[in-house]
């Protein structure tokens, strides 16, 4: 079996246990990954603009296609230069970004991304939950959620 491939070992099955969850000890989110179709140009927007900071422990030369790896917090996203299967033309995809597949940050003053997104004139909607965050869409489509002030640790 590949779990021994691995070297993990199986423990003992007991039913009656704690969920899987637990068993494992989920730890949170590590990375979520964004498929691009121009790293350079992704880079421009992640690190450039929202100035996510390149984690210099994962270098770029050690994955097998072009990519990077930007530090949000203590969680990363992965930008990932391969075909996407989706589409990527705004037409495509639902007007309202909370309507779409999205990642959240969550962040303690929206009002400089906000002055940011419209000085870039990068169009963002509101969350139609009340909640103080908005939703907009990086150079492929891929859609990010910010939050104001969301406790969720």
């Amino acid at each position: 079996p590949l779990s021994e491939q691995m070297g993990i070992l199986a423990p003992d099955d007991d039913v009656g246990a704690a969920p899987l969850s637990e068993q494992m000890g989920i730890l949170g989110v590590h990375h979520v990954a964004v498929i691009v179709q121009s790293l350079e140009r992704s880079m421009a927007f992640y690190h450039g603009l929202l100035g996510l900071p390149v984690n210099p422990a994962r270098p770029a030369a050690s994955l097998p296609y072009e990519g990077a790896w930007l530090m949000m917090g203590p969680e990363m996203v992965h930008l990932m230069e391969v075909p996407n299967p989706d589409p990527t033309h705004l037409q495509f995809r639902p007007q309202h970004g909370g309507k779409d597949r999205h990642f959240c940050i969550g962040v303690l003053n929206l009002a400089p991304l906000i002055a940011m997104l419209e000085r870039e004139e990068i169009p963002f909607t509101a969350s139609r939950s009340g909640r103080p965050a908005i939703f907009f869409r990086d150079p492929d489509c891929n859609t990010l959620e910010v939050v104001e002030g969301l406790q969720w640790r």
